[in-house]
């Protein structure tokens, strides 16, 4: 029989932690993050994290694990996935994946073999950065043309040239096999004006709440951080206004900015997931209570 997971998915502002809340409290599930900024400790308030007294009450997993001075990849998140979700089955229990980060649930709902990618090479990849894109695109062709000739964007068009150098072989030569996991996947979804709409709303309580004094916190504990971590939305603005390279004011309109176009990027990524239930979460009431309909059916479902 195939190990159960449940999926919620969908782009920032749509609710996905208050659902995962409500069906845990009904069904026999664990939360398991798939939301790469909540990784990092401190990162509280700018990832829109579940308070801690109620995470210490419902456990979730893959939140609180690295400080801001750390990366974690892909393919470290699915080894200790595929780790914990025996551990969550043998508590008689069901992976619920809740997040936005897509290359992460795709790592593990379409079994993307990320665990054969090598580590990066910095010297390698400042040298190709400053490559003209057209002479990076044309290299990147020639050692696979596969990948290469869907790619336009440099960085992408990179890792394609660093895999075959690192390792010999094409990435298009890399094939996922079938998943092991049986889902349920639930995607969430607003009207576009008002997901936009809460995205702002939510940017000006994030602020409200303390968003300033966490990154200078943060920042006081751990003056290097790791690259990723300095591009999270909410935490890259607000130590430009710390640097003086812009004002606060300036600083929430471009949070407000850029988590707005994160959105219109997640709902493209996610547009191309298999197999999604999609539901409009602007009622929730409504939305969880279908959502729970789906769910019994599928732990049910033998």
């Amino acid at each position: 029989m195939e190990d159960k997971v449940v999926v919620i998915l969908g782009p920032t502002a749509t609710n996905k932690s208050k659902v995962a809340l409500e069906l845990v409290k009904e069904f026999p599930l664990e939360i398991v993050s798939a939301d790469s900024m909540q990784f990092y400790r401190g990162m509280d308030i700018g990832t829109a994290k579940v308070p801690k007294e109620v995470r210490d009450i419902i456990p979730h997993h893959f939140i609180d694990i690295i400080d801001v001075t750390e990366e974690y990849s892909v393919g470290q998140y699915k080894r200790d996935f595929l780790k914990l979700s025996k551990e969550i089955y043998e508590r008689g229990k069901i992976p619920l994946i809740v997040g936005g980060s897509g290359l992460y649930i795709r790592a593990i709902t379409e079994n993307f073999p990320v665990e054969v990618s090598p580590s990066q090479d910095p010297e390698l990849r400042k040298r190709l950065s400053e490559l003209p894109l057209p002479e990076l695109k044309k290299l990147a062709e020639s050692i696979d043309f596969e990948s290469a000739s869907r790619v336009f964007d440099k960085k992408r068009l990179i890792r394609i040239i660093e895999f075959y150098t690192k390792t010999g072989k094409k990435m298009s030569e890399i094939k996922n096999s079938e998943s092991k996991f049986k889902f349920l996947k639930i995607g969430l979804i607003k009207d576009r004006k008002i997901l936009y709409r809460d995205i702002d709303l939510r940017v000006l309580e994030m602020i409200k709440t303390g968003l300033v004094d966490e990154v200078r916190h943060l920042l006081e504990t751990y003056p290097h951080w790791s690259k990723t971590a300095r591009q999270a939305i909410g935490y890259k603005e607000i130590l430009d206004v710390f640097s003086g390279k812009m004002s606060l004011e300036e600083a929430v309109e471009l949070i407000k900015k850029n988590t707005r176009h994160l959105a219109k990027r997640q709902i493209t990524w996610f547009k191309k997931e298999k197999g999604v239930l999609w539901f409009d979460s602007t009622n929730l009431n409504e939305t969880v209570s279908e959502v729970k309909r789906l769910v019994g059916e599928f732990i049910n479902d033998d």
